[in-house]
């Protein structure tokens, strides 16, 4: 039995649908909230489980019977070592034979990401711990991107605070795909520390280029300080804490931290990744200037 955490949200739902698709007998339980977040998962028949990482005892009661654990990171801003934390305890407790957990790419003490800590002391609870695991260093999502870009269908223009540097964005359901290679087959990964990127990475000005290429017209790069893109995010009412997360994104980008490309992806999941510009394409390519 395979135990995905965080089924509801897009990475845990994405790994369960190619999961399904590899082998629609695989025994797969989804820990949702309530029932009504269970039902659609239910219809595939994926067993279900009610709790959340704050409630050890509904973890508990998740992992009887589990074998496998996919461990997704929390998305909560705050709290969100101490939740991972949970879950690695009940795993232990509950004698899971094997956790995969999706961590970010190359994670590091020195790093500018807000929460980049959080996956460094769980990484290290994982190991410290006894229990084989798996480590996916995924990359930033492509799926993210245009969230960052704005509105430069109207404008022209992407405003953010990412300078020159390269930097790789890789397809959600391309580390979903990866998760699921992985969860089909254990130990065959067992104790890595896998870099889940896309082929090549990029510099904004080089995404403006795509852009422009796509719907037909100009699309210009502006490198924006942050302090103006912080007032930027307050001033579109996004909460303090949020905007404060968001712009340690802009700053690790800035500083290279996401300057780096792989084929382990491509290995794991035995095809070529989805290029930046084949995902912009999916996108934006209805849409011109």
């Amino acid at each position: 039995m395979i135990l995905i955490t965080g089924a509801n949200g897009h990475l845990g739902a994405a790994t369960i649908e190619s999961l399904l698709k590899k082998n629609p007998k695989t025994p797969i339980r989804a820990l949702v909230r309530t029932e009504e977040k269970g039902a659609p998962f239910k219809k595939k028949g994926v067993d279900i489980a009610i709790g959340d990482y704050f409630n050890y005892d509904s973890l508990l009661a998740a992992m009887r019977g589990v074998d496998v654990l996919l461990l997704v990171s929390s998305s909560s801003i705050t709290g969100r070592y101490e939740q991972h934390s949970n879950a690695i305890k009940a795993a232990k407790e509950s004698g899971i034979k094997h956790i995969v957990y999706t961590s970010v790419l190359k994670s590091s003490p020195d790093s500018k990401f807000s929460g980049g800590m959080d996956h460094v002391k769980t990484e290290a609870e994982i190991k410290a711990s006894g229990i084989p695991y798996t480590i996916m260093g995924n990359t930033y999502y492509a799926d993210f991107l245009p969230m960052l870009l704005g509105d430069f269908t109207n404008t022209g223009a992407i405003y953010y605070s990412a300078g020159d540097a390269r930097v790789n964005f890789a397809s959600r359901n391309d580390m979903a795909e990866a998760n699921a290679v992985v969860l089909s087959n254990p130990s065959a990964h067992q104790n890595k520390v896998y870099n889940i990127t896309a082929l090549k990475a990029y510099t904004f000005t080089e995404i403006a280029v795509m852009l422009s290429d796509i719907v037909n017209a100009p699309v210009n790069y502006v490198d924006i300080p942050l302090e103006d893109l912080k007032k930027g995010m307050l001033q579109h009412g996004l909460p303090e804490n949020v905007t404060g997360m968001m712009a340690s994104i802009a700053e690790t980008m800035k500083a290279g931290e996401f300057d780096y490309a792989d084929d382990t992806l491509k290995k794991l999941i035995g095809h070529p990744p989805l290029d930046l510009k084949d995902f912009l394409k999916s996108v934006y390519g209805t849409k011109s200037l």
